[in-house]
């Protein structure tokens, strides 16, 4: 990739930290049910769950399935819910120091290798109204990971500026991190011929696949956090 088509501004760093998807989807309907009034969900949730539950009690929660107990704002309760961490207590990511850099600022727009990946990557057929199934599967996938932060399919950023300016943007389960992985890396996608940078999309898959591939080497699920 040639860096010196980058814009020279300060973006958010990015990170992909080890998680367990399936917790995550779990407690992000449940926050959301009780957002909007279903108090009962939230409660079912911890009780049906004692993994969970027990996440939380290990912070010092003596009630987790009284919602009103817990003075966290939704972002940290999400990310206590389903992150994993190391013996120190924090967060586990994945990749070397080299990938993670790459990965955490990509040098246009946002700073964020999903979007740029998103915006120019293409299917690749030769004609553009041929379906080409397993790369709207890329798209879902990578929309997924970066969807609860971004204006175009939420009214409001969901889980930004919780406590510390904790930002979670989305998250992927074990099996579509398995997924996502091996369709990024068949013949799915091409690039667009727009796009800003020489090498960007190929070299942003790569990181990518990188990371993806670390968890899948730990059974993990992923979840996508900025830093400002």
């Amino acid at each position: 990739m040639n860096l010196e088509q980058a814009s020279g501004t300060t973006t958010a760093f990015y990170t992909l930290d080890s998680c367990n998807g399936e917790f995550a989807e779990l407690i992000a309907n449940a926050i959301e049910e009780y957002d909007n009034g279903n108090r009962q969900n939230w409660s079912e949730l911890i009780n049906e769950n004692p993994s969970i539950k027990q996440r939380f009690c290990d912070q010092g929660i003596s009630q987790p399935s009284d919602r009103k107990s817990i003075t966290w704002d939704n972002v940290m309760i999400l990310f206590t819910g389903s992150v994993h961490v190391n013996e120190y207590g924090k967060p586990m990511s994945f990749g070397d120091g080299i990938t993670k850099e790459r990965f955490g600022r990509f040098p246009w727009g946002d700073g964020s290798v999903i979007s740029y990946l998103k915006q120019f990557m293409k299917s690749n057929v030769r004609n553009d109204s041929e379906d080409n199934p397993n790369f709207t599967e890329i798209m879902s996938l990578l929309s997924k990971l970066n969807s609860f932060n971004t204006i175009n399919n939420y009214d409001f950023p969901k889980y930004v500026n919780g406590s510390g300016g904790l930002n979670i943007l989305g998250f992927l389960t074990f099996e579509e991190v398995i997924s996502l992985r091996r369709l990024l890396s068949g013949r799915n996608w091409s690039v667009s011929s727009e796009e800003p940078l020489d090498g960007g999309v190929r070299d942003g898959v790569k990181h990518l696949s990188s990371l993806l591939k670390a968890a899948e080497r730990r059974d993990s699920g992923v979840m996508l956090r900025s830093h400002n």
